[in-house]
């Protein structure tokens, strides 16, 4: 159902006849919840007509809301208000990775602060549905065939031990770096040596969460995590994306 135009609005909020200004208006009604998730916006000529712009400014208006994860077009339909979402955070944060030429260490330091802590968090608070994902999500894993699939499986489980820390903060950042921590997977699961050493320590840390052990949780993970430093090799200091060109792993994933 499509907003009553100009509701809840006060002129305050607006400049009409600017871009500016149908952006703010329009940025603090979804924000605050004023246009409610998966409600529709009004048409385009309406809204050209409510904030006194042309039609172009109206377009690149609701393009700009898009692009920031606030609306969803959807052609010969029309805009919809969506929901946030950890994922749009991701992009941005794989961008700076790539511009700042993260390597293999910058990313084992960082997921060590990030990830024990929401193991240790994980076996203090973990609930009876957040063991059975954790159960689920490692047997899945273990049938993993092939890379992508090992790769898949394995960020479902690091994510699930987030979600279950039951702190939404770290999980929301776990998904933020999420694609990060996926390429970094590529470069562990590839290598015989790596996978075989990494793989069962998943067991033990989820064994650690099960026992409610918060500092054996967070002492398993940042063991697991610490595998890459002590076998990676040299390019543990390279950028992750040249590395994984070099190693013929989806160039795409690496930025190319």
């Amino acid at each position: 159902m499509s907003i009553e135009i100009g509701a809840a609005l006060t002129p305050s909020m607006i400049t009409f006849g600017t871009k500016s200004g149908m952006l703010g208006a329009l940025e603090q009604q979804l924000v605050s919840g004023r246009i409610a998730p998966g409600q529709k916006l009004p048409s385009e000529r309406e809204l050209g007509i409510e904030y006194r712009v042309s039609r172009t400014v109206v377009r690149e208006t609701l393009s700009g809301l898009a692009d920031r994860g606030y609306i969803e077009i959807i052609p010969g339909r029309g805009s919809f208000a969506r929901p946030p979402e950890a994922s749009d955070l991701a992009q941005p944060m794989v961008r700076i990775a790539q511009q700042e030429g993260v390597t293999s260490r910058h990313l084992v330091d960082a997921r060590k602060v990030l990830e024990c802590a929401a193991a240790s968090a994980a076996a203090r608070s973990a609930t009876a549905e957040d063991v059975t994902a954790l159960d689920e999500a490692l047997a899945a894993h273990l049938r993993a065939d092939g890379l992508d699939q090992r790769v898949a499986t394995d960020i479902a489980f690091h994510r699930a031990i987030a979600r279950a820390s039951g702190n939404p903060v770290l999980e929301v950042m776990f998904t933020a770096i999420g694609e990060l921590v996926s390429d970094i997977m590529y470069r562990s699961h590839s290598d015989p040596q790596v996978h075989s050493a990494g793989d069962p320590m998943h067991g033990e840390i989820l064994a650690r969460i099960v026992a409610h052990d918060a500092d054996g949780a967070a002492d398993a993970m940042r063991r697991h995590l610490d595998l890459a430093l002590q076998l990676y090799g040299p390019d543990v200091d390279e950028p992750l994306r040249d590395v994984l060109r070099r190693r013929g792993i989806g160039a795409e994933r690496a930025g190319g």
